[in-house]
């Protein structure tokens, strides 16, 4: 089950009840033609799109629904996943314990957190530049900023500018860069950030090398890599449970953030329940890539 859906049975029938009892599924209603799809049908039609690199049609075949029918299904659930996404994807309030968390994995003290921004391959969206969307790696992308605690799960999650904006631009752009200092408790916490972000008192960064770094600074930087891999790690993770984040074939902008941001949903539910390796799972081809 997990194989196919990346959700273990339990919470997967959980999400499908929550899913039912809203006005996202409710508000469905039969036409003619073929009767009206399940909730059961709705979220597992879409967590197969999303865990396997397959077409859209191949969802429809598989699921006998008709093409208009498992993108409208897609819609909704994506637009589900959104709405409790703030529920989902948020710091915890107990923001000594994340702190504790990394100082156990690592030793360094008052992190409550890990940022970073990765690509995720798409199609060029519509009525878009397509050389703003070409990131170093020569392909079309879109940017995803994501902060993680010590778990990997995710706190906070934007995305949306093209592929060639910079780190440091997507986080200004966020609506969490704002927050930051509040989340970090003005200066008690911070955020731990690659060197493609400007050093803060709630963001610190790796030291620079200019051949001349002491014993203390190699040890810092050491330490501040070993901690910050975990969003790596994470990002990785994500991509390797779904699929589709590995080349996204929907055109708007706003449909390829929702399907990034329900994934991330999908991603912390797993995380949740314990669900938190996905190698058990991959088959040998998903492996290779």
């Amino acid at each position: 089950f997990r194989r196919n859906f990346r959700l273990a049975r339990v919470p997967c029938y959980d999400l499908i009840d929550q899913f039912k009892g809203t006005s996202f599924f409710s508000s469905t209603s039969h036409h003619g033609g073929s009767p009206t799809k399940t909730a059961e049908e709705h979220v597992l039609s879409f967590l197969w799109y999303v865990a396997n690199k397959s077409s859209m049609r191949e969802c429809a075949l598989l699921f006998n629904m008709a093409d208009s029918t498992v993108l409208a299904v897609i819609d909704r659930v994506l637009d589900f996943l959104c709405s409790i996404a703030p529920d989902i994807i948020c710091f915890a309030a107990d923001k000594g314990a994340l702190a504790n968390d990394f100082k156990k994995r690592t030793g360094f003290p008052n992190v409550i957190g890990c940022i970073d921004g990765t690509c995720i391959p798409t199609r060029c969206p519509n009525n878009k530049t397509r050389s703003t969307y070409i990131n170093r790696h020569d392909q079309v992308s879109i940017m995803m900023q994501g902060i993680c605690d010590a778990k990997g799960r995710f706190q906070d999650v934007f995305t949306g500018p093209p592929s060639k904006v910079h780190d440091a631009r997507v986080l200004r752009l966020s609506v969490v860069q704002q927050d930051l200092p509040a989340i970090c408790a003005v200066n008690k916490y911070h955020l731990l950030g690659d060197a493609a972000y400007p050093i803060r008192e709630h963001l610190l960064t790796p030291f620079k090398n200019y051949g001349t770094m002491t014993k203390a600074k190699v040890e810092y930087n050491q330490r501040h890599a070993s901690t910050r891999v975990v969003i790596e790690n994470t990002f990785g993770m994500l991509k390797q449970r779904f699929r589709q984040l590995r080349y996204v074939e929907f055109t708007t902008v706003d449909k390829i953030t929702r399907l990034i941001i329900g994934c991330c949903v999908l991603h912390n539910i797993c995380m949740d329940t314990g669900d938190i390796s996905v190698e058990d799972i991959l088959t040998d081809e998903e492996r290779r890539e």
